[in-house]
């Protein structure tokens, strides 16, 4: 325990020197557990420097997974609800939560690497690296409180706000969760149910988010299609900052799914990918051009081919812009 309040000291005073009896006193412990507490987080990853004759210094710029330093750049009432996981491995999060039945509503998880992360139509996501944020968000007891048909359209525009503020430029999104930088890929998003057997309501949402934050390189299949903060900017991110000010912006957008849907709509179709372009649609073994007119309140594309409107809904088709010759 003496670890973890350590490491909540350090984390409220990153990039400032602790002296070594403050910090004792404090946690009412001796020098030397607080020396041998310090080893322990170093070895766990945490950036901290010993200086000589003045204490300890955890770097402004240390990245490792922190319950306590997510829940720093949260507002108190969300903190408060959020019961966050931090896991070194897991198949998925979004598998973790649906087979771990039992966890509270408002569960966090993250993982600092997962063996099979995925995305929509059973696509892989890249995530084996330790640079990325690889999250799933738990919601059970409120969900009544939104439009779920729309939540991935709100985890995406959650996302999108968040990357815009770290890049000071726009990203773009690409029906219906994916998240873009000039044409590469940044982030996607899984958004998934689980229904009641009796009857038939939603007893539980699961929300997806895997990001690229200081991925260096990619294998070579992606290498040409994907893309991260760090290769953008050439600057590292701190993770624990940016997962506090996401859920922040999700549960803001999720909220608009039923209080504000007009506005939700129209702040997506703002950032969307080939809104009013020709595109080319592959549903199962088919495989069509259309023009991408328009988003309904519901979410789903509207498209015109051959002066026909169809609509379409995020469960069934991948899109792409149209190859002109």
């Amino acid at each position: 325990m003496s670890k973890e309040k350590l490491l909540k000291i350090l984390e409220e005073s990153k990039g400032t020197i602790l002296s070594g009896n403050a910090l004792a006193e404090e946690l009412s412990i001796s020098r030397n557990a607080v020396w041998k507490a310090v080893n322990a987080l170093k070895n766990e990853g945490h950036d901290i420097q010993s200086i000589k004759n003045k204490g300890y210094l955890l770097s402004s710029r240390s990245d490792v997974l922190s319950d306590s330093e997510i829940r720093m750049n949260l507002n108190k009432d969300l903190s408060e609800k959020l019961n966050i996981i931090v896991l070194s491995e897991a198949p998925s999060t979004n598998s973790y939560l649906k087979e771990n039945k039992d966890l509270a509503n408002n569960t966090l998880v993250l993982a600092k690497t997962q063996t099979q992360g995925r995305g929509r139509l059973g696509k892989s996501f890249h995530s084996t690296d330790q640079g990325g944020i690889y999250m799933s968000l738990l919601k059970t007891e409120d969900i009544a409180k939104y439009d779920t048909g729309l939540a991935t359209l709100a985890a995406a525009l959650a996302v999108s706000e968040v990357l815009d503020g770290l890049l000071e430029e726009e990203t773009r999104i690409k029906w219906v969760n994916d998240i873009y930088h000039n044409g590469y890929k940044l982030a996607g998003i899984l958004t998934e149910g689980t229904l009641e057997f009796e009857t038939g309501s939603l007893s539980a949402l699961i929300i997806g988010i895997g990001i690229n934050i200081n991925t260096e390189d990619f294998p070579s299949e992606i290498q040409d299609i994907a893309t991260s903060l760090y290769r953008i900017t050439g600057r590292k991110f701190v993770r624990n900052r940016i997962i506090g000010e996401i859920i922040s912006a999700l549960e803001k957008y999720l909220l608009m799914t039923k209080k504000d849907k007009i506005s939700l709509i129209r702040l997506y179709k703002e950032k969307m990918l080939y809104l009013g372009e020709e595109i080319t649609i592959r549903r199962g073994n088919e495989e069509f051009t259309a023009h991408l007119s328009d988003l309904n309140e519901e979410g789903h594309l509207i498209l015109k081919k051959n002066n026909e409107i169809m609509i379409l809904n995020s469960g069934e088709i991948s899109i792409r812009k149209r190859e002109l010759l």
